[in-house]
């Protein structure tokens, strides 16, 4: 069965905006090595903010907000940008590939989320499909537990950066959600639950683009502070100058800011306004396989034996949930 052109175009979409984010987490971990943790999110916002910004002038003359959906916004903008702060926190402690696999934890929900708000088909390849994902994860979340002393690592620390990872994949799952509300797909479920919660769906249709800019300022309206606080030492001392930046730091900044925030982010909303959050769901499991390169080249994080069996799982779980499009 041929997949019509624009599901065609919407996969390819997903899988660019993943491969992306694949690269980004030993991206950002590198670049946390020259440049503190807030101020490096309030550098990368800033450059995707003035980039945006003739294109939300613009957009935002053509679709003006509706004040009563100010709120629903700034939500989008917590849960889908400035959220991320968990897992660059988190990366402080976790491995790059750890952080990746934690992100699986995301799509599994989303399926469920899928199924639960919009009736999204489950039958039983994707049942299969995730099952073997799950069992490909499980293989690689115990990596380090089966190839290294249960002294070489300081245990709590990584504890810590993991449940920062869950937290950033819980809150990304709210934004993937919110973002189908925001642009028009409810239904009963989805109004009895904003009610439950005291919110209402947009009063408004947005361009998806347009709400994602929004969701950037809105980030760095959170991270302007946190990065003044940081670089007055509230949080630690802190040695750092702009002009003292070398190449590396330089390029990791520019890749987070054009390449994964605004160049990904908009791949993905586009995507998910013609596919399902099941569909979002499969392509993000192939991010702990595609991060694996990544890992190496950026950090000389290797692959193992059991790694490599536990992305072969995850791989044909893919393939296997795939099926339900055939």
């Amino acid at each position: 069965m041929k997949l019509p052109k624009y599901l065609l175009y919407s996969y390819i979409a997903l899988f660019v905006a993943n491969l992306i984010w694949s690269a980004a987490t030993p991206v950002i971990k590198l670049t946390l090595e020259y440049v503190p943790l807030f101020t490096f999110l309030f550098i990368r916002f800033t450059i995707v903010c003035l980039v945006l910004l003739p294109y939300a002038i613009v957009e935002l003359k053509k679709h003006p907000v509706d004040k009563r959906d100010i709120p629903n916004l700034i939500l989008l903008g917590l849960f889908g940008q400035a959220s991320i702060g968990l897992i660059f926190a988190g990366l402080k402690y976790a491995t790059s590939l750890d952080a990746n696999i934690i992100g699986i934890i995301s799509p599994i929900l989303a399926i469920a989320a899928g199924h639960y708000f919009y009736k999204e088909k489950v039958n039983i390849y994707v049942k299969l499909g995730v099952v073997f994902a799950s069992v490909g994860t499980l293989f690689i979340v115990l990596e380090p537990v089966l190839t290294q002393t249960p002294m070489s690592t300081n245990i709590w620390l990584r504890v810590w950066g993991n449940i920062l990872v869950v937290l950033y994949s819980l809150a990304f799952l709210v934004y993937i959600i919110w973002a189908k509300i925001s642009l028009g797909q409810s239904n009963g479920i989805i109004k009895k639950t904003l009610h439950f919660i005291h919110l209402k769906p947009m009063h408004r249709q947005y361009p998806a683009t347009l709400i994602t800019a929004t969701t950037f300022y809105v980030a760095l309206a959170v991270f302007i502070p946190l990065a003044l606080l940081e670089n007055l030492g509230v949080f630690g001392p802190v040695n750092f100058m702009v002009q003292n930046l070398t190449l590396v730091p330089i390029l990791g900044i520019l890749y987070m800011a054009l390449l994964s925030s605004i160049v990904a982010y908009m791949l993905f909303e586009w995507a998910l306004k013609v596919s399902t959050i099941g569909d979002s769901a499969i392509f993000t499991y192939l991010s702990p396989i595609m991060t694996i390169p990544f890992a190496y080249l950026l950090l000389g994080e290797k692959l193992t034996a059991i790694s490599l069996a536990g992305s072969l799982i995850i791989a044909l779980g893919v393939v296997i949930a795939e099926r339900r499009k055939t």
